[in-house]
């Protein structure tokens, strides 16, 4: 590009976002096959060139490993300078390496770049939350609430905790590294659904009623086991969309010693008779439900066992 009988010279940036409008500037951008484009600014992040204009590049470029040769192994040089009579390197080239391929660099990069650092759609905001050690499953819902975008963040925390305000700012600051710009958030509890369960008991003569009752209400509990095992609707063995099988209530009834047999009358969602899962012998949940039941006197809607025991002493 002649100017004033003087081209001017265009020189190599590794990115243009600190260019002026006048500044020669370009970047080379190297594809995997080895091919490099040369990329221009718009006139606002560097000069644009006008269309047409011949560039003359003055470049070097390697050869990898093929390049480290020995001492006193060069004479000759494909130059169109005549000044040049003979050339000879004294010393053996050293520090030539092969480019790396696209699949080695995957293979090789750091692990903190293999951890996804952004949450853009729904799975990543309910896996990002789930990062939090107190979170045991998230899901996360967008909705269009007028003027932007709302992420409706719906958490089951561990051991049933409440989603209460201080656990609420201490998710959002967990969350604010990872959110889309221009997007609220919004922190949910899940939607409780109590259940309703009443079971006919046959006890073994020989043993006593009383007993086999609080065996059985141990192991239909929400709460941890004496031997550390959790009871069978303790909060932690339900999360979202989780299904309630009847069989599960069976299998775990006929572990009680001295239960001769059983059989479950009422299963159900409570006060709700027309969700029985005694036919299906299931009970499913909506995508943001998860079943409840804790049979705590105190808290009547937190769903309820009912147990009719028969025989025994």
């Amino acid at each position: 590009n002649q100017q004033g009988g003087q081209a001017p010279h265009w020189l190599p940036r590794r990115d243009l976002l600190n260019s002026s409008a006048e500044s020669r500037e370009f970047v080379a951008e190297v594809e995997s096959d080895g091919i490099a484009w040369l990329r221009f600014g718009d006139d606002h992040f560097g000069k644009r060139p006008n269309g047409g204009t011949p560039f003359w590049g003055i470049y070097r470029v390697g050869n990898g490993l093929a390049g480290n040769v020995g001492a006193d192994s060069i004479f000759h040089i494909v130059t169109a300078q005549e000044a040049i009579r003979s050339v000879r390197n004294p010393l053996p080239a050293a520090g030539g390496v092969d480019p790396e391929s696209i699949a080695a660099v995957r293979r090789a990069a750091p692990y903190a770049y293999r951890q996804q650092e952004r949450a853009v759609t729904a799975a990543d905001y309910a896996a990002v939350a789930e990062r939090h050690p107190d979170v045991q499953r998230a899901a996360a819902t967008f909705r269009w609430t007028g003027s932007w975008t709302t992420v409706f963040l719906t958490v089951d925390r561990k051991g049933g905790r409440p989603v209460d305000a201080a656990f609420e700012e201490h998710l959002r600051g967990h969350m604010e590294h990872y959110r889309m710009a221009g997007y609220d958030l919004e922190v949910d509890a899940p939607t409780f659904v109590p259940l309703e369960v009443e079971m006919d008991v046959c006890v073994r003569p020989d043993y006593f009623r009383s007993q086999v009752r609080a065996a059985l209400l141990r192991a239909f509990s929400s709460n941890m086991l004496p031997d550390g095992r959790p009871g069978i609707f303790h909060p932690d063995n339900f999360t979202f969309g989780q299904t309630v099988y009847l069989s599960r209530l069976y299998a775990v009834a006929e572990t009680i010693p001295g239960v001769d047999w059983v059989k479950v009358t009422t299963f159900q969602r409570q006060d709700n008779p027309a969700s029985s899962g005694l036919e299906s012998g299931k009970l499913e949940m909506g995508r943001l439900e998860i079943a409840r039941l804790e049979n705590d006197p105190n808290f009547a809607k937190h769903g309820v066992l009912r147990l009719t025991m028969k025989g025994g002493k």
